[in-house]
């Protein structure tokens, strides 16, 4: 692929796809480098290839489409939800006022017929006078007296049984009877709690009130109206002001005591522990009811706080969130279902785009990149009779065209290239005859049989060799002997003025078939062009390092004659191999390495340390075939 590539590019043809392999070296950072080279590698391919896939760019075009109409629907839905919202905590809070202002109105009817009796005469008399007056006055009065109390019972539904103390005669007036004194204790509760409405004791929610307020000297009041509530009645007006499993508390402002429906267990005073109470002494607080959410055992409450400033109590009402809005819920959950679904079917219909669509585009995309012109036949084949059909079979005509173009051009490359080779060879073998049969000649004059033998063995190797036209690839082990031969022909004619100094062929190089004629001219132009004018002490050194897979062969001389603009000419024509010119032994080496390894190979040049030119061939390892290696194994046998 690689000869291909060179040959389209020194032809000026366009080249449509390459694959070139980048070795890179990376000091180890790690204790295991390639590992973590490798996974970054990986990484940063796959997050390319994600961009660069039209798949997530189908996706978020139909997600663009659809966002409008989910945030329209979204806004609907949490719209009327708010809505909601308000309409129950208005008509929560509606309630709430309503049930405080009935029993703040009813209460407050109580507390003033408590008052009016509080100035009645009968009871006046019958607190300060009671010994005085007759046992007909005396009775009567206390008719009377109960008489009013069934009125004072009777004035609200709540009360369920008044009474009145007198100290002085030390009876309990009732509604039909009357009876001993009061208890001390319930007495004392009344004294200790004249500014409260409602007040607890034993369980008991009372109304009442002494005469006078305020004693003199601790004297025991004149007399005490007191007024108990029923507890199962109020109960039952807080079980209907919330339904379902809501429920209603009321409660004094100093906790003193709390009322809530029989079956509401413990959540109730729970909630009433979570409302900031603090919140109900702001101004404003008597005007409109307190709502706000709380969270108890995992639920979520509304509630509704209305406080009395009469009763000196707040009214807390709740309602669990799941029983208003559990419709709504269930609309959400549909909502986000109906959401998941479209997204579904977005992604699946991008994928069924991306597979018609997308997927064969990208198909012929990556045969254009991986096409190898080397292979008989390149085909796309697509199984839908649609414009990727029609398309293919033209990419398929188009390639096929593109081969035989390319075959044409690579063949008239090599011809050109094998014409080179063999005017060089015809440059080579002339010059060199000549001087042959003269060191010949003068070998004969002094009858040096021994160097004749020889001489003439080089000579016909070296011949042999060149001539030979059953290839153009050889062993490296065979170029090198030819090179050697050489060498040894030069010895015996500069025995006393130049010196050649090899190196081993590394390892496996040995076998590895490189371009007939690559090593020979490096070191005739070393004979010819550095050591021409050298008297004596001339060198030629010949190295080999192998590094991997790239073998580095060395030929540097000491020679004088090299000038800067010489060592300049010879790296501009390595630099550009296209520059027309006369075609030397080093032009046709470094074209042919090009040809045969592509950019990988060549020569480089430079100044040596011996003093002379320095080239540098440079030649990467290739697999060979087995019809490649029987057919250099048979080139070197002949």
């Amino acid at each position: 692929m690689l000869k291909l590539l060179a040959v389209l590019a020194e032809a000026g043809q366009p080249v449509v796809n390459s694959r070139v392999t980048v070795i890179v070296r990376i000091p180890p950072v790690f204790n295991r480098p390639g590992e973590a080279i490798m996974v970054t590698k990986w990484r940063r391919t796959m997050m390319l290839l994600w961009f660069k896939s039209i798949y997530p760019k189908i996706v978020a075009g139909f997600l663009l489409a659809i966002t409008p109409v989910y945030a329209a629907a979204l806004y609907m839905n949490e719209s009327g939800l708010a809505s909601v919202e308000q309409e129950i905590t208005q008509s929560l809070n509606a309630r709430t006022n309503f049930f405080m202002r009935t029993l703040e109105q009813e209460l407050r009817s109580t507390v003033l017929l408590m008052n009016d009796l509080s100035q009645d005469s009968d009871l006046q008399k019958l607190s300060t006078i009671a010994p005085a007056m007759s046992r007909s006055e005396y009775f009567q009065a206390i008719n009377r007296l109960q008489g009013k109390m069934r009125l004072l019972q009777s004035s609200n539904q709540y009360v369920q049984e008044a009474k009145t103390y007198i100290p002085l005669i030390e009876k309990t007036i009732e509604q039909v009877s009357y009876e001993g004194a009061m208890p001390p204790e319930q007495m004392k509760a009344l004294e200790e709690h004249p500014d409260r409405v409602i007040f607890e004791w034993k369980n008991k929610l009372l109304l009442g009130m002494v005469y006078p307020e305020r004693m003199r000297n601790d004297n025991p009041p004149n007399f005490a109206i007191a007024a108990e509530l029923s507890v199962p009645k109020m109960q039952t007006a807080l079980l209907q002001l919330a339904t379902g499993d809501g429920g209603a508390v009321l409660i004094g402002v100093d906790n003193s005591w709390v009322l809530t429906r029989e079956d509401a267990g413990s959540i109730g005073p729970r909630l009433v522990e979570r409302i900031d109470m603090e919140a109900l002494t702001n101004t404003e607080f008597s005007k409109l009811p307190y709502n706000t959410k709380v969270r108890a055992d995992g639920a979520n409450y509304w509630v509704s706080v209305e406080r009395s400033a009469f009763l000196n109590a707040d009214l807390v009402v709740y309602v669990p969130e799941d029983e208003f809005l559990g419709p709504l819920g269930k609309y959400r959950l549909i909502f986000f279902g109906l959401s998941g679904f479209s997204l579904l079917v977005v992604i699946l219909f991008s994928g069924w785009i991306y597979r018609r669509i997308h997927q064969p585009l990208q198909r012929m995309v990556r045969t254009f990149r991986n096409i190898d012109f080397d292979s008989p036949r390149v085909e796309l084949r697509h199984k839908h009779h649609d414009e990727f059909h029609d398309l293919y079979e033209q990419f398929n005509h188009m390639v096929k065209r593109l081969q035989v173009l390319i075959h044409e051009v690579f063949e008239q490359k090599i011809r050109s290239q094998r014409s080179e080779l063999k005017q060089l060879q015809s440059q080579i073998n002339p010059h060199f005859l000549y001087n042959s049969f003269f060191t010949l000649h003068q070998m004969g004059e002094m009858q040096d049989y021994e160097n004749i033998v020889r001489f003439t063995r080089h000579l016909g190797e070296y011949f042999r060799f060149i001539t030979r036209n059953a290839a153009d690839e050889v062993s490296l082990k065979a170029e090198v002997g030819h090179a050697k031969a050489y060498v040894d022909i030069q010895s015996i004619r500069f025995h006393n003025r130049i010196s050649a100094y090899w190196d081993d062929i590394p390892g496996d190089w040995e076998r590895q078939d490189v371009p007939l004629l690559i090593l020979q001219p490096l070191i005739e132009n070393a004979y010819e062009h550095g050591l021409e004018e050298k008297e004596t002490d001339g060198q030629i050194r010949v190295a080999m390092a192998a590094e991997r897979h790239v073998l580095h062969i060395i030929v540097e001389d000491n020679g004088e004659t090299l000038t800067d603009e010489k060592l300049r000419n010879l790296q501009s024509m390595t630099a550009n191999s296209d520059v027309k010119g006369e075609i030397t032994g080093l032009s046709n080496v470094h074209r042919r390495l090009r040809l045969k390894f592509g950019p990988a190979g060549g020569l480089a040049f430079s100044r040596s340390r011996l003093g002379g030119l320095r080239i540098d061939m440079t030649l990467p390892k290739q697999e060979r075939s087995e019809m490649d290696e029987e057919q250099v194994q048979n080139t070197d046998r002949g």
